[in-house]
């Protein structure tokens, strides 16, 4: 019998560090709980997020790619252990043929300080 996918290709998802007590000081910080396999790919897609902001509102050629992992010394894999993390996390998105900033984290976030919020006031 076939195996079935367990979720939808288009649903990427990535798991985000959350340390109690101790919040994030600053976006390299955030990075690191994202990538917290790899200090590497922290900084990597720390560098690449902000790439992409810069190029807002028009946004980075997909065909980017190419030229990142020539210039930062990152094979493909890297590369896309990197997209795959930070479009998991909801911080890009891929719109046409332009990466874009996303505000998936950040609406998920907010999503998850009204559920903790409206239990603490229960």
């Amino acid at each position: 019998m076939p195996r079935t996918a367990t979720r939808h290709p288009s649903e990427p998802k990535t798991t985000v560090l959350f340390k109690g007590g101790t919040p994030p000081i600053s976006i390299d910080d955030l990075f690191k709980r994202v990538f917290w396999k790899s200090d590497f790919l922290a900084r990597e897609a720390s560098s690449f997020w902000r790439e992409v902001k810069k190029m807002e509102p028009t946004g980075m050629p997909i065909q980017a790619w190419k030229d990142w992992i020539a210039k930062r010394n990152m094979s493909v894999g890297q590369f896309y252990n990197m997209i795959h993390g930070l479009v998991g996390a909801g911080l890009i998105g891929k719109l046409e043929t332009k990466w874009h900033l996303s505000d998936g984290f950040s609406r998920e976030l907010s999503e998850m300080l009204k559920i903790c919020g409206s239990e603490s006031r229960s």
